[in-house]
């Protein structure tokens, strides 16, 4: 499956995530839904926000696609914010960031699961490694 398919089948195909993109660390897009973007400043302080000193996104909250959310959670896994009824999760794997918005009615914790279920799953078929090319082409 290529990115743009865990994006539209298994992101936003589930109906709990109302918005999606896959980053690489170098903060290029893999794969983003229509209209979703997360300019490069914004990447820049999202990737930050895992490392050991994430006090800056505690501060400044998360941003993405010119949206300010407040930051709930950053620790090196996982970053979640909220605006409202609305927020954002953001995963690491060792080489992507999985982001997935939510608007209400879809809850939190659903949009969570979904986010994090496919992270799981990409680092259990082997997307630790440097090996793109095998990834790409299941």
């Amino acid at each position: 499956m290529s990115w743009q398919g865990y994006v539209d089948n298994n992101l936003l195909g589930t109906g709990k995530i109302s918005d999606a993109a896959i980053y690489g660390h170098d903060g290029s897009a893999w794969a983003t839904s229509p209209g979703f973007s997360v300019k490069p400043v914004e990447f820049r302080a999202l990737f930050d926000g895992f490392k050991d000193d994430n006090s800056p996104l505690f501060g400044s909250g998360i941003r993405v696609n010119a949206v300010k959310y407040f930051t709930l959670k950053a620790d090196a896994r996982s970053c979640y914010g909220k605006l409202g009824d609305d927020g954002i999760i953001a995963v690491k794997t060792n080489q992507a960031i999985l982001i997935g918005t939510y608007k209400d009615p879809i809850k939190p914790g659903p949009a969570t699961l979904v986010v994090e279920n496919l992270a799981d799953y990409l680092i259990g078929v082997g997307y630790v490694s440097n090996n793109f090319d095998r990834l790409l082409s299941a």
